[in-house]
């Protein structure tokens, strides 16, 4: 497999300005691809941009787009194409956690929740596929990657992030229906679902995640937090030829915390 696997290729992340998509866009970066890099904040991309531009040569497109409006991403994809001949990689990663037990979590919670989760994903696979469908990439057009999240598996539905849970598991759910709805056009779609992760979404703060666990109950066979750096080292694999010949899965990444959390 060649070190520069996605030269010429070009991937989009969604919610690049942080987290899990800086690194994804960093390790994709670092394999050649050109960037689409897509959030709602344009600082945090362009902080992305200059990052990755002080280690690699890469060409690379700001998105300053709202995905749960398709409108906003229709007229993502029109840049996208002026600039670029190609979109190999669409990784939709932008995802907001609010709200607490689902039946006391207030409508525009719900809605903003799973505006951005799902409908966001969907907005963006819809905008895509057909072009990524039609590339003469061999023997895979395109790949889609999904970061969902174990709140959204059997073992990991957590009711302190009720819509949360349910909006990864909607996700989960897009995944294998995409899979088997794309498979004849020659695009994988999977996901990647973290565990618990030294993410934005959980402040940056390890004890903040340790009170989370000591809440439900939850053990780290592995016994340390997840590092977004991992999701990254997880996701170049399926954009590499080595996943080929994986569509519908979803690799959870949790040092084993699904298997050790007890019910209410």
């Amino acid at each position: 497999m060649s070190e520069k696997f996605l030269e010429g290729r070009v991937a989009l992340v969604t919610g690049a300005g942080s987290g899990f998509g800086r690194e994804m866009a960093i390790a994709f970066a670092s394999k050649g691809a050109n960037l689409v890099l897509n959030d709602i904040n344009l600082e945090s991309i362009e902080e992305t941009r200059e990052i990755i531009l002080k280690t690699y040569n890469v060409e690379m497109l700001l998105a300053k787009t709202d995905i749960s409006d398709f409108n906003q991403v229709k007229e993502m994809r029109k840049k996208v194409f002026e600039k670029f001949d190609n979109l190999f990689l669409l990784v939709n990663n932008a995802g907001v956690r609010e709200g607490t037990f689902s039946l006391v979590t207030k409508e525009e919670v719900y809605n903003k929740v799973m505006d951005v989760n799902v409908k966001g994903a969907w907005n963006v696979t819809k905008a895509f596929y057909r072009k990524m469908s039609k590339q003469d990439f061999k023997p895979i057009a395109g790949k889609i990657i999904n970061i969902a999240s174990c709140a959204g598996t059997e073992c990991g539905v957590n009711p302190y992030i009720g819509i949360y849970s349910v909006s990864k598991a909607a996700l989960i759910a897009f995944t294998k229906l995409w899979a088997l709805e794309l498979g004849s056009s020659n695009i994988a779609v999977n996901a990647i679902c973290p565990g618990l992760f030294l993410t934005p979404m959980y402040k940056n703060n390890p004890e903040f995640i340790r009170e989370f666990m000591r809440r439900r109950n939850v053990k780290l066979p592995i016994d340390r937090i997840g590092e977004s750096k991992q999701v990254a080292d997880v996701a170049l694999f399926l954009a590499s030829p080595a996943s080929d010949y994986i569509t519908g899965h979803n690799i959870i990444l949790d040092g084993g915390m699904t298997i050790s959390v007890n019910s209410l």
